[in-house]
């Protein structure tokens, strides 16, 4: 589970922001999720079997920024290397600070949800080792895979992110009580700070490798 190239407080870090985003799409866009893509599909398929065809655009639109920016993550996360997550994190902050200016204290509007969706897209290409890295189902079959292996190791880091995503998700209250649309701005924050500890971790390990030859 874990990928050597970001340090262990910067994966929990990861989830913190997820479920702190996907609280704040509960709390301000009910009909367009911007985090987990499996929701808009099943909505999609609702409205094709409904005939309701003018509610699946924006649906596709927020896949579409969700695949876009994953797959151009995806290409800058192979041609940075060693710096891959400390780029894909200051990219994902800076999708998330564009998207702040067009939300509403009330309801995010088209526009915020499809910034914050590209920025979940970017965020999950964030290792070259682990592909949705945020992805909590797939995150539970893993753990429950390596609890029923014996690797305790593992199950452990798999029960730290579910709780990371559950403590972001319960953080993202306060935040947009007393921040309203500004909290945006402190996830973006938050993302800030997991690139500082990846060029920590990259810089480290460099002069490691140096020493060892």
């Amino acid at each position: 589970m874990l990928d050597r190239k970001i340090p262990f407080p910067t994966f929990a870090l990861l989830f913190m922001v997820a479920g702190a985003t996907d609280a704040l799409i509960y709390l301000h866009s009910r009909d367009l999720l911007a985090v987990y893509m499996t929701g808009n599909t099943s909505h999609i398929g609702r409205h094709i079997g409904e005939g309701s065809w003018a509610d699946i655009t924006p649906l596709a639109a927020v896949i579409a920024a969700f695949f876009t920016a994953t797959t151009l993550g995806a290409w800058i996360g192979m041609r940075t290397r060693r710096w891959r997550p400390t780029v894909i994190l200051l990219l994902t902050a800076l999708l998330m600070s564009a998207s702040m200016p067009f939300a509403h204290s009330d309801d995010y509007p088209f526009i915020t949800v499809l910034f914050i969706a590209a920025a979940m897209g970017m965020l999950n290409q964030v290792s070259g080792n682990e592909s949705g890295v945020t992805f909590l189902t797939g995150m539970l079959v893993r753990t429950g895979r390596a609890l029923a292996e014996g690797n305790f190791k593992a199950g452990l880091d798999g029960m730290v992110r579910w709780s990371a995503l559950v403590a972001g998700a319960a953080l993202a209250i306060p935040l947009n009580t007393h921040l309203g649309r500004h909290a945006l701005l402190a996830i973006a924050a938050m993302l800030v700070l997991g690139a500082v500890f990846t060029t920590w971790y990259a810089l480290a390990q460099r002069h490691r490798a140096r020493h060892a030859t």
